[in-house]
């Protein structure tokens, strides 16, 4: 393949000319809603047309290895409204990217913002195209996205679930890996998996919340094809695929910000309408690095609309969780914009991806930042968009400052935390997406082990790691019986005990081989069982004791389901749990007579007064459901 590098560049004054190439006449027009990508036989039988947004250009040429990467020979026609496009028969299998005129005076060669596969070598992130176009045979016709209320959601990296160390080194984790993990989650009783960015990013290894190409799986995970597989294979066996995307920045190498680069007026003030994509600011102003799509542009609007409508029919994705949902409509320069409509950015993401599979799941990051319209909630998230739910931080950050034991950890509002979804102006349970650890959070092990022990008071002869399953359990207990849609990280099930790090970090499976570990994970798949299984879990009822918590350290409630007339009730399950050092003695109320099960240990009782009563030792549980 011949290196663009090294390729014919033309002066830039004779490829760069003052005005755009007309189209010429008889040759046919694009249909009105082409922005980008590679189509075939769009305009004429057995031909390819490659297609550029890049309005306020000069001039714009095809280039790639069918070309010898000669700006010259494939230029491209414009419309006037910024769409440049040109028609040809099939190059072959081929690396391409565009020539593109900042201006009369500079050039910038750059890769497909469209593009669905890449060659993203040491000359350059170019795009792909195949020699022969090939299409996947489905096999899940029969499938149908579950609710979001009967899902138990499980969030992953692939690079890191399904990667391991093979002699001192590291075996990225791919699709085809990742496919060998269907068994597992069908059988801890996972049916969502919510998979950490896939789309396209700088090198090899990355969480993906540094994305580049939108429409394009990166390639250390895999092809298209092993993707589809994944993808068709889980639907196969009941379980949906959930696409974690980062739509508030994306990193330098982005096409739209490389030929608008940031311009300067006479007297240095920012040109800010000179790109139609980005907000021109530094990484320090937005607090964690990239680039700011500026989702007041209608140019930005359309441009992500075509990436959800792509991902939901090309791969059957079941839909998306946002990366933080304030920055899709948020002016990291300017947050108080006179334009400001909330949500404006999201909520036209989310009628897109209704259009192209009204049943798909949308679901946000949501918190505030300094300078976030004060008119913004994630209830108002909900209430106002597209949007089904939110992440739950309060849940998060309650349990994590109660089961750590941090200062006047005592006082904190755990009830509000576990039940209080109408407190936060929800108005369903289903609209809070809560969890005890993600991604973005040391594992509750770990910290414990690390660094919360020390200031925790342990029963004699209670180690240090023992400490650390006890509590983790306990938050997995809080996660499943609380109102809301749960959600695992990675190995929480076992008790994955790794520190918290953006790096390579392989799950440690050899737990499994330890017989504590292995408890704990048919602990917890008796508790993803109950979930499933008990309408009560799922429902919008919960009835907390009378605790008081400062004092007690107890929470107890019962979770209903009723039948369709409101009144009946035709499921129950009781919880207590003790967050605090001592063990307690506490009653829970039964609605009936009969047997009873403690999903947490499995033994199983007969309360002859309507009302079971036990100790519970520290940091334990207890989950009564009726046999």
């Amino acid at each position: 393949m011949a290196n663009p590098k090294r390729a014919n560049a033309p002066s830039t004054t004779a490829t760069n000319p003052t005005s755009a190439t007309p189209i010429p006449n008889g040759m046919n027009m694009l249909p009105i809603d082409i922005r980008g990508g590679v189509h075939h036989n769009l305009l004429a039988p057995d031909t390819v047309t490659f297609v550029l947004y890049a309005p306020y250009k000069p001039y714009v040429s095809l280039v790639g290895d069918f070309n010898d990467w000669n700006s010259r020979a494939n230029r491209m026609v414009t419309d006037g409204r910024g769409i440049w496009w040109t028609t040809l028969p099939h190059p072959g299998e081929t690396r391409y990217g565009y020539y593109v005129a900042i201006d009369d005076q500079a050039h910038v060669w750059v890769g497909d913002p469209y593009a669905t596969q890449l060659a993203w070598d040491d000359d350059g992130p170019w795009a792909y195209l195949p020699g022969t176009v090939t299409s996947f045979a489905w096999t899940d016709e029969e499938w149908r996205t579950p609710p979001l209320r009967d899902l138990i959601l499980y969030e992953l990296c692939v690079r890191d679930f399904a990667g391991y160390w093979q002699a001192n080194r590291p075996h990225l984790g791919t699709f085809r890996d990742l496919i060998g993990y269907i068994d597992y989650f069908t059988d801890i009783g996972i049916n969502a998996v919510e998979i950490m960015p896939i789309q396209a990013f700088p090198g090899h290894s990355s969480w993906g919340y540094n994305p580049v190409f939108y429409f394009a799986p990166a390639q250390s995970y895999g092809t298209p094809t092993d993707l589809k597989r994944f993808v068709n294979a889980c639907h196969n066996r009941g379980i949906a695929v959930i696409l974690d995307v980062a739509f508030n920045h994306a990193w330098g190498d982005h096409p739209y910000y490389r030929f608008y680069p940031p311009m300067y007026g006479p007297k240095g003030e920012w040109l800010e309408n000179w790109n139609p994509f980005f907000h021109h600011t530094s990484g320090a102003i937005n607090g964690w690095g990239g680039l700011d799509w500026d989702h007041f542009k209608s140019e930005t609007t359309r441009y992500f609309q075509d990436i959800v409508r792509y991902w939901l029919t090309e791969y059957h994705i079941d839909g998306f969780r946002f990366d933080w949902v304030g920055g899709v409509d948020y002016d990291s320069r300017n947050p108080m914009h006179p334009d400001f409509t909330p949500y404006h950015g999201i909520n036209a993401i989310c009628w897109a991806a209704r259009q192209a599979k009204p049943d798909c799941l949308l679901i946000a990051e949501y918190w505030q930042l300094d300078g976030t319209h004060p008119d913004k909630s994630s209830a108002r998230l909900v209430h106002e968009t597209g949007m089904d739910a939110c992440w739950n931080g309060d849940f998060h950050h309650t349990l994590d400052d109660v089961l750590n034991q941090r200062w006047a950890w005592e006082q904190k509002d755990i009830f509000r935390a576990i039940g209080g979804f109408r407190d936060h102006g929800f108005t369903a349970a289903d609209q809070l997406i809560n969890y005890s650890c993600s991604h973005d959070e040391v594992r509750p092990e770990h910290e414990i082990i690390f660094y919360s022990q020390k200031y925790i008071e342990r029963p004699t002869g209670m180690t240090v790691r023992e400490l650390a399953r006890a509590k983790g359990l306990l938050g997995l207990v809080t996660l499943i019986a609380a109102p809301g849609v749960p959600m695992l990280y990675a190995g929480q099930e076992f008790a994955e005990d790794a520190p918290r790090t953006i790096d390579f970090q392989p799950l440690h499976w050899a737990k499994l081989q330890n017989s504590l570990h292995a408890r704990y994970l048919a602990t917890v798949k008796q508790l993803l069982r109950a979930r499933t299984t008990h309408p009560a879990l799922r429902s919008d009822h919960i009835r907390f004791y009378a605790n008081h918590f400062a004092e007690e350290q107890i929470v107890r409630f019962d979770r209903m389901a009723y039948a369709a007339d409101g009144t009946t009730l035709v499921d129950f399950v009781a919880v207590a749990l003790n967050f605090g050092a001592r063990s307690c003695k506490t009653t829970l109320t039964l609605p009936w007579a009969g047997r009873w099960t403690d999903v947490v240990t499995g033994k199983q009782y007969r309360p002859r007064t309507g009302e079971w009563r036990g100790s519970l030792e520290p940091w334990q549980a207890v989950m009564l459901v009726a046999l």
